[in-house]
């Protein structure tokens, strides 16, 4: 019969990354010519380094523990017939960011240890070269030192909190790479920050840029009848109910509250906070 143990952590990034996921898994599969299997799997993204393992020698004596490696299913020409080997990733021309599956084969009752797992788990980080931001919107910036593709969140300061509006995918790698963008200016100081965003969620905040936005007020009008609610030029937005819970956000010159419980709200628009109630 076959047995399987599995053990499974897993790290979701935000939209546009999709999921990320860190994976170990030990695996028991059916004998093979009298002799068990199994597999030891990591996955992750390529980060420009190499895995190092412990290859301890077999329970029977003969030989080495881990006698197979498989990089994405392509078996490698690494040198396993030893205590410790390296899984030499650089060698396989993947680009900075490729997704992962290593598999290391081994015997029964032994198992390989790799020392470095977290090399193909990225975190965020990157130098920041420059971060420039205009009246009419445009923003740009340049990087170095970028670990691994994962995407830039252009923040800005408003309603009293850090509100994400732009995110664009990272490039990865050593060299600079410049970014252009376009935001939505609102009237008067537009703070903005630029953050680095890793699988798991987790920020890297870099430099802020500011300028002066010379933009008319955006207005609201709520129509009760129809119960739409109009701004007079398009403006990101969102909705907060009186438990401080945001139940409705987008961008655009409307937004219809008909799947809105009645209550008091709070609208966030342009620069601005206004009450609502919704009968």
């Amino acid at each position: 019969m076959y047995s399987r143990l599995i053990f499974f952590a897993a790290e979701q990034g935000a939209k546009a990354a999709g999921v990320f996921c860190f994976a170990l898994m030990l695996c028991a599969v059916a004998p093979v010519n009298g002799c068990s299997q199994q597999y030891l799997e990591l996955g992750g993204l390529y980060q420009g380094e190499n895995l190092l393992v412990v290859n301890e020698p077999s329970a029977d004596g003969v030989g080495f523990c881990c006698y197979e490696v498989r990089v994405n299913g392509m078996l490698t020409s690494d040198q396993v017939n030893s205590h410790a080997f390296e899984v030499d990733l650089t060698a396989l021309g993947l680009p900075l960011g490729k997704g992962l599956s290593v598999r290391l084969t081994h015997r029964n009752g032994c198992a390989p240890r790799v020392l470095n797992p977290e090399v193909i788990q990225p975190s965020p980080g990157f130098q920041l070269v420059a971060f420039e931001a205009v009246p009419s919107g445009e923003v740009t910036w340049t990087t170095r030192e970028e670990h691994g593709r994962m995407p830039f969140v252009l923040q800005q300061f408003k309603w009293g909190k850090w509100v994400d509006i732009v995110r664009l995918d990272g490039k990865g790698g050593p060299e600079e790479r410049v970014y252009v963008t376009a935001v939505q200016p609102v009237q008067g100081e537009n703070l903005l920050r630029l953050t680095h965003l890793a699988p798991d969620g987790t920020l890297e905040v870099k430099g802020e840029a500011r300028f002066q936005g010379d933009v008319p007020e955006v207005a609201m009008e709520y129509e009760q009848r129809s119960q739409i609610l109009k701004f007079s030029r398009s403006t990101q937005y969102e909705l907060v109910n009186e438990f401080g819970t945001v139940v409705l956000r987008g961008v655009g010159s409307e937004a219809t509250l008909r799947y809105l419980s009645r209550g008091e709200y709070f609208v966030n628009f342009g620069a601005r906070t206004l009450s609502l109630k919704k009968r």
